[in-house]
C-alpha cells in the first residue's frame, strides 16, 4: 500500500484554478484572456474560443468552464 499523502496530493492539482473570458486565440498555441478584474493575462492554450469562458491553472488553459452568471449577495 502507498503512502496516503502521496496518493492525496495526486489527486489535488498544485496552483489555484481561476475562471476567465477568452479574448484571442492566437496562432502559436496561446491566448489572451480577461480576469474578472478586468486584467488581461496571455496563458498557454488555445483549445477554448474566444469570447468563451475558461479554467486557467499555472499560466495554462486546462478546460471550458460554463458561462454561469455571477450573483454576489452580502450577509
Amino acid at each position: 500500500m502507498s503512502n496516503p499523502w502521496t496518493r492525496l496530493s495526486k489527486l489535488i492539482a498544485p496552483g489555484a484554478k481561476t475562471i476567465v473570458t477568452v479574448t484571442t486565440v492566437h496562432t502559436d498555441g496561446t491566448s489572451t484572456v480577461t480576469l474578472r478584474s478586468g486584467d488581461t493575462l496571455r496563458v498557454q492554450g488555445d483549445t477554448v474560443a474566444a469570447s468563451s469562458k475558461a479554467i486557467i491553472q499555472a499560466g495554462r488553459i486546462i478546460g471550458k468552464a460554463p458561462d454561469l452568471s455571477h450573483y454576489e449577495i452580502e450577509v
